[in-house]
C-alpha cells in the first residue's frame, strides 16, 4: 500500500467538503476522482500530498508523492531546461533533463512566460517523470492539451502505474474508463 486515508475530513470554515472518507492506493494501481466542480477533488489530492491538514482523521503517505496541479506553477521567467535541472537538484535526483525535453517537445531556451497552457502541462509531466515519485497525483492533466499531448499523457501514466500508483482527478469519464482500475465519486448524496 502507497497511501492511506482513515476517516478523513476537511472543513472550511463552516462548509465540509469532504466527510469521513477511507481509502487507499495500492502499488501499479490507477484510481480516478470523478465529481463535479466543489466536489472536493483538488482538495482531497492537496491532502493526499501533505499541502493541507486534515480536520479529522488521518493521511498515510508510505511513498513519495507528488502533485501535479492545475495549472501547474512555474516561475515564468525561467527555461523549461532550468526549472528541470533545478527540481533535480531540490530533490537530490539525476536525470536525462534534455531527453525529457525532446520527448515532450519542449524548447530549452524559451521563459515559460512565452509557453502555452499546453506547455506548461507538458513541462509539468516531463518533471514528474524525472523525480519518479511512488505516489504521482494529477489535478485535471489532461487540461490544455493537444491530441499529441493527450498520447504523452496516456505513456505516462502507464510508466506512472510501473513505478508506483496513480489518483488522477479528471472531468473526462472517458479518460478515466480508459485508464483507471476503479473510481471514486465525490459529492454525491
Amino acid at each position: 500500500m502507497l497511501l492511506r486515508l482513515l476517516g478523513v475530513s476537511k472543513r472550511f470554515g463552516r462548509d465540509w467538503v469532504l466527510k469521513d472518507l477511507d481509502f487507499s492506493l495500492e502499488r501499479g494501481e490507477v484510481v480516478a476522482l470523478l465529481g463535479p466542480n466543489g466536489s472536493g477533488k483538488t482538495t482531497l489530492l492537496r491532502l493526499m500530498a501533505g499541502l493541507l491538514k486534515p480536520t479529522r482523521g488521518r493521511v498515510e503517505r508510505l511513498g513519495r508523492a507528488l502533485l501535479l496541479s492545475n495549472p501547474p506553477a512555474f516561475h515564468r521567467h525561467l527555461t523549461a531546461r532550468e526549472h528541470l535541472l533545478y527540481d533535480l537538484a531540490f530533490h537530490g535526483r539525476e536525470g536525462d533533463f534534455a531527453g525529457a525535453l525532446r520527448r515532450f517537445g519542449l524548447p530549452e531556451g524559451l521563459p515559460l512566460q512565452a509557453f502555452s497552457s499546453g506547455m506548461k502541462k507538458r513541462l509539468a509531466l516531463a518533471r514528474l517523470l524525472l523525480l519518479s515519485p511512488e505516489v504521482w497525483l494529477l489535478d485535471e492533466p489532461e487540461t490544455a492539451l493537444d491530441a499529441e499531448g493527450r498520447g504523452l499523457l496516456l505513456e505516462v501514466l502507464k510508466e506512472a502505474r510501473g513505478r508506483g500508483g496513480v489518483v488522477l482527478a479528471t472531468h473526462d469519464r472517458a479518460l478515466a474508463e480508459r485508464v483507471a482500475d476503479r473510481a471514486l465519486t465525490l459529492g454525491e448524496a
